[in-house]
């Protein structure tokens, strides 16, 4: 082998190096960019926040907007359906007192650093909306799935333990 062919040789190895880390570079930034921009969906039941408003509260403290694929309504184990306003009318009929809702629809964007209550009582009294406090600590149950715009995580929220 002559000097051309080592040079020849040399060059498309370099070339083929330089590809290889490029490639590799490429995938690390979108596996970046795809956690930079991850929602994360918490759920909480809240107790007398601000002026005496309890309930069930959804906040997203991740980095992006979560993109909600589906909910799942359970009421003492037993599955009841999504939760919409047909659901929540359902529930509801049954309740001494209607609590306001808030609806999530499959395909909705809730945006980072959105919080919003579900299902909650503005003037709630521990006397007389026990039953309430009970509802959403122990008897009521809404699952949350949702993904970042990229798709594919199938993510889910549900309300803690208490």
């Amino acid at each position: 082998m002559d000097g051309n062919g080592i040079i020849s040789l040399s060059a498309t190895a370099v070339a083929m190096g330089s590809l290889g880390v490029s490639w590799i570079q490429a995938r690390t930034v979108r596996t970046h960019n795809r956690k930079s921009v991850r929602p994360h969906l918490q759920m909480r039941q809240v107790k007398n926040y601000g002026d005496r408003t309890t309930g069930l509260q959804v906040i997203n403290v991740g980095l992006g907007p979560a993109l909600i694929t589906g909910t799942t309504v359970t009421l003492d184990g037993r599955p009841i359906g999504q939760w919409n306003k047909g659901t929540y009318e359902t529930l509801a009929a049954d309740w001494p007192a209607a609590p306001s809702m808030y609806a999530l629809f499959d395909g909705i964007a809730f945006p980072q650093g959105a919080c919003q209550y579900l299902i909650h009582l503005d003037e709630y009294d521990d006397a007389a909306h026990a039953w309430f406090w009970e509802l959403i600590c122990r008897r009521l149950s809404i699952v949350i799935n949702y993904e970042s715009f990229y798709g594919g995580e199938n993510l889910r929220a549900s309300p803690p333990p208490i």
